[in-house]
């Protein structure tokens, strides 16, 4: 086997949505036979992770990861987002529902493995950041936590308008996201309990989710 390159990504593109009750069909058919791979073959995307919620808020929560957020203003992107396909056009004015998208960059990253299962914790207060990183540390010594991260939004890319958000008639923004994924459902689900603990006042919405 040849040596293989780890890229390393510093961008994320991290959306939370709803889907209209009936069209779930229409939301996994699109998404499996169009969607990813249409994103995934915009250079600098690296991959793309979706999760189903078990508690909590939004029922998915889907990221990307970019090389930078500077990715998500290329002109092969911003096409994309300009020119929707037929079957994208459908699912954005009405199975799409409650969307909550932000253009991030990783602030901390505790860990590199992947899990079948994330928390995801909404930051309202980034005076919370500091305090959230200890704590976001303090579980990737956890044997079940594979790893841990810290999005902050780039509000560089807040004022970028597509035909795509207006056809969902507009998106939700973060601030700020504590994301943990771990090997296995306890894990998350102890987690998402001891957020609400510790950050209740700070957090706008914890979700617990399944790959």
């Amino acid at each position: 086997m040849g040596n293989l390159k780890r890229v390393v990504s510093d961008g994320v593109l991290a959306l939370w949505n709803d889907c209209k009750v009936g069209d779930e069909a229409t939301y996994e058919a699109w998404y499996q036979s169009e969607h990813l791979f249409e994103r995934l073959r915009v250079p600098g995307f690296l991959r793309g992770r979706r999760f189903q919620r078990i508690t909590g808020c939004s029922e998915y929560f889907t990221y990307y990861e970019t090389e930078s957020p500077e990715v998500m203003s290329t002109p092969e992107y911003l096409k994309l987002l300009d020119n929707p396909s037929f079957m994208t056009e459908q699912v954005m004015r009405g199975t799409f529902l409650n969307m909550s998208r932000t253009v991030c960059r990783v602030l901390r990253r505790f860990g590199g493995i992947y899990g079948a299962f994330a928390v995801t914790i909404k930051l309202n207060n980034l005076d919370t950041v500091e305090a959230v990183s200890a704590y976001a540390e303090s579980l990737f010594k956890q044997s079940s936590v594979t790893r841990a991260e810290i999005w902050i939004a780039d509000l560089h890319y807040a004022g970028i308008k597509t035909r795509e958000e207006a056809l969902r008639g507009g998106d939700q923004r973060i601030k700020a996201c504590l994301i943990v994924e771990t090997l296995r459902e306890g894990a998350a689900r102890e987690i998402s309990k001891s957020v609400y603990e510790r950050f209740d006042a700070a957090t706008n919405g914890v979700g617990c989710y399944q790959l």
